[in-house]
């Protein structure tokens, strides 16, 4: 089904883009449901894109200036543009409300008060710029408390002191979304000015980056100039069809991850970066890529660890190359962005599928990468093959769900202590927002999807006050939806006074609690 037609070439793209790779990527793009795909090759000063499949079904062909949501590969743009302002006392001066000392070690509650607050007064107070950009403040990242449409970027950091952290700064690893708009509320209130607007005058339009975007009404428009916004998809599996993904636009997100690109201008930024060229000064270069915090924990990693994070950039090394990358994933979307400064080779990657397309990407920078560091064949892993048996695994681990959560739990399973109808309340949590639970049968479920991550919540008892949730995103293929534990506690009128989830892994068990409005607890 996929299509690859070549819309921008340049220079030699040695093995890449013949037959055998095209081939390569349609039977990938087939196997995990990917309608389009373009892909960008940096080798020296020479840039090669091609494009395959399709921007908008039935028949909008991708083509190599297709701009698609980035996601998370906007963290690398935000870091960059504090750097603008630590390294220009000019800029500095000329603003005022940015401090005239401005460094990575500057606190964020120094910047923003009041609106940025942890659970700690003595953890707020630590806080640097550089902590938040390189995942080491101790905060998860809550993925499912991220806020509805209606949310500004001042709402989601001002709701952070009612989020539980999950170890010390600096001790762990630990991915944060939050982090990164709690630093764009700080770029936003030291420049007075929309952070889109402040890449677009002091890193796109320098870069020549002129088809990347801050929000979808801006991709929008832009199609009378001929820019196309690629759509997002899900494959639904009983149907044998694609299903159109809703648009993600949560203005929140910010410099977590709102740009929307082409992967011919991030060829441009991947350029700047590899060459260690302006905009951005040496000393911030250097800066941007020096590792802050390691890791092992493989998560979607395909490199060997130990894994390292450092300013909007994952530091990893592969058979004695250093790789400068991240990747990218929302509703709809998937992106990858890298670059090898030993070799001058850099590629980026963006398809329209969550999760599937981010599969596609590594199955083939891998294979691109073993071929570019000459790896012999008897040492080269099938990247398609390792993610499917790891889906496959997953799945099984999803099914078993209950035995593997409750693996001492008797049977015949005990009822509920209350009535079904007793745990159908609204309840409510300060960060993560509303669950308000209807009674169905003997399930009971709460609609969430004006959350940024649409989902319906099914919960169903096991046995006693053992229950299971699970959580039903939009459009996802039901063996993937993630299922947790889940309890309540109980209010002195006879229902249910608190539900809770256990919806943070980093939290070991310790589950986010939602509560009655109406009910006090026993």
């Amino acid at each position: 089904m996929a299509q690859h037609n070549v819309r921008h070439h340049s220079g030699s793209c040695g093995p890449y883009f013949d037959d055998e790779f095209n081939a390569k990527v349609q039977r990938l793009m087939d196997t995990w449901h990917v309608p389009g795909l373009a892909i960008g090759l940096i080798q020296d000063s020479s840039t090669t894109f091609k494009a395959y499949g399709f921007a908008e079904l039935p028949n909008t062909a991708v083509t190599t200036e297709t701009v698609f949501f980035t996601a998370s590969t906007t963290k690398a743009f935000t870091a960059a543009s504090v750097s603008l302002l630590v390294d220009d006392a000019g800029l500095r001066s000329s603003l005022n409300h940015c401090p005239s000392n401005l460094s990575w070690q500057t606190t964020l509650s120094s910047i923003l008060g009041q609106d940025f607050v942890l659970d700690s007064e003595e953890i707020t107070s630590r806080i640097t710029l550089e902590d938040a950009l390189s995942n080491r403040t101790g905060l998860p990242d809550h993925k499912f408390s991220f806020k509805p449409k209606s949310a500004s970027v001042k709402d989601v950091v001002r709701s952070l002191r009612h989020l539980p952290r999950a170890a010390e700064p600096g001790t762990r690893y630990l991915y944060s979304s939050y982090m990164f708009s709690a630093v764009s509320h700080a770029l936003e209130t030291m420049t007075s000015m929309n952070l889109g607007e402040f890449m677009k005058q002091r890193l796109w339009y320098p870069l020549g980056m002129t088809r990347t975007y801050w929000t979808p009404e801006q991709a929008e428009e832009a199609r009378a100039s001929g820019t196309v916004l690629a759509r997002g998809y899900a494959w639904n599996t009983s149907k044998e069809a694609f299903l159109e993904q809703p648009v993600p636009d949560f203005p929140a997100v910010s410099g977590a991850g709102a740009i929307i690109s082409n992967v011919v201008d991030y060829a441009k930024w991947l350029q700047c970066m590899m060459t260690r060229s302006p905009p951005l000064s040496p000393a911030a270069h250097a800066t941007l890529t020096t590792p802050r915090i390691s890791f092992s924990a493989p998560g979607n990693n395909p490199f060997p660890p130990p894994h390292s994070y450092a300013l909007g950039w994952f530091i990893d090394h592969y058979r004695g190359q250093r790789i400068v990358w991240h990747s990218g994933s929302w509703t709809g979307f998937g992106t990858t962005a890298m670059y090898l400064p030993g070799k001058q080779w850099g590629l980026v990657m963006m398809g329209n599928t969550t999760g599937t397309s981010n599969c596609v990407q590594i199955a083939l920078f891998m294979g691109m990468l073993d071929d570019l560091l000459e790896t012999p064949v008897d040492e080269r892993i099938d990247w398609n093959l390792k993610l499917q048996e790891r889906l496959s695994q997953r799945r099984s681990d999803i099914a078993r769900s209950a035995e593997l959560l409750y693996p001492s739990l008797s049977y015949p399973p005990s009822p509920p202590l209350l009535p079904y109808q007793a745990y159908a309340r609204n309840y409510t949590h300060a960060a993560y927002g509303n669950l308000d639970l209807e009674c169905r049968g003997n399930t009971l479920f709460a609609s969430r999807l004006t959350q940024e991550i649409p989902m319906v919540i099914q919960i169903r008892h096991l046995g006693g006050e053992h229950w299971l949730a699970t959580l039903m995103t939009l459009n996802e293929n039901p063996r993937d939806h993630q299922v947790v534990p889940a309890s309540f506690k109980l209010g002195t009128d006879n229902k249910a006074a608190q539900a809770g989830l256990d919806l943070e892994p980093a939290l070991n068990g310790n589950m986010i609690w939602f509560t009655s409005q109406t009910s006090t607890l026993v």
